[in-house]
């Protein structure tokens, strides 16, 4: 009866045991399948992605060919122009020169058809200095493109406020005190001849009294000499288109000049000197005894 009982526990153990071993077989399995599903599915990703990496490089190679062949053409285009006339000066003009010539201009810039378009662009900043080294009436000079290959010389200048006369000759006084080293037989314009001046602060400052006139008394003016003495370094003595004489004194020129309308108006037709040096006095010249205006003439 024992063993019977006994053998019944052995049978039911066996069959638990082969239970859980089946059920871990299974668990095991499942596992497997699941790992192989989940290779199946990487190796789908992998097989799905493949064509998309494969296209981003087949691109990524095409703007990288393109990007080449691009750069290339440039350098080639770049290697022709240089090589063509185009790249060099083919016509050189001058603009806003009126106080000296455009072939002077072209001459002082050192620019010459044939020269090489973009050095000479470069150095413009020189030439500018070439040209305003020799050409004093030059303020400033632009190098502007005209064309495709041609330059213009866009010019600035001084403007000439007077002339000084030296020897029967005339040199252009400029605004900025500079006198032109070249001279012309006769004086253009309505500016007013100055004598005995020379580069330096006289000059300076008689231009400076100069520019503060009204344009009336400007036209009035037709002569100015410079005349010093010990008591006044500044005198100077104006002769007037209308055949008054002025006597004064630079440094106050502008100031005392304002009023000789108003000088004019009261002595009327008579003509004299006007001496505004220190105070205005007015003295005819039919006042001067004639010895002493025969020695004047003489």
């Amino acid at each position: 009866m024992i063993r019977g009982e006994q053998r019944m526990t052995e049978k039911q153990d066996s069959t638990k045991q082969k239970k859980k071993l089946s059920a871990q077989s299974s668990s095991w399995k499942n596992k497997i399948r699941g790992k192989k599903a989940e290779q199946k599915k990487r190796n789908h990703s992998l097989e799905d992605k493949l064509p998309k990496l494969k296209e981003k490089r087949r691109k990524k190679m095409q703007q990288r060919l393109i990007l080449l062949l691009l750069l290339f053409s440039f350098a080639i285009l770049v290697v022709v122009y240089f090589i063509t006339p185009l790249s060099k000066i083919g016509k050189i003009s001058v603009s806003g020169a009126s106080e000296v010539t455009d072939q002077a201009v072209i001459d002082a810039s050192q620019i010459k058809s044939g020269d090489s378009l973009w050095e000479t662009f470069f150095l413009r900043k020189e030439k500018e200095t070439l040209v305003k080294k020799q050409l004093s009436q030059v303020k400033s000079m632009d190098l502007k493109f005209d064309s495709v290959n041609s330059y213009e010389l866009v010019i600035t200048e001084y403007k000439t406020v007077a002339y000084l006369e030296n020897n029967d000759a005339y040199y252009n006084i400029l605004e900025n005190g500079k006198i032109v080293n070249e001279s012309r037989k006769v004086s253009i314009g309505n500016q007013p001849i100055f004598i005995h001046f020379k580069e330096g602060k006289v000059l300076n400052e008689m231009l400076d009294q100069y520019h503060l006139l009204k344009e009336n008394i400007h036209n009035s003016v037709s002569e100015v000499e410079y005349t010093p003495s010990k008591t006044d370094p500044y005198l100077i003595k104006m002769y007037m288109n209308d055949g008054n004489q002025v006597i004064a004194s630079i440094t106050s020129f502008a100031r005392k000049m304002a009023y000789y309308p108003d000088i004019v108006r009261k002595i009327g037709k008579e003509k004299g000197t006007i001496n505004i040096e220190v105070g205005i006095y007015f003295l005819p010249f039919e006042s001067v005894p004639p010895e002493i205006k025969k020695e004047n003439d003489d």
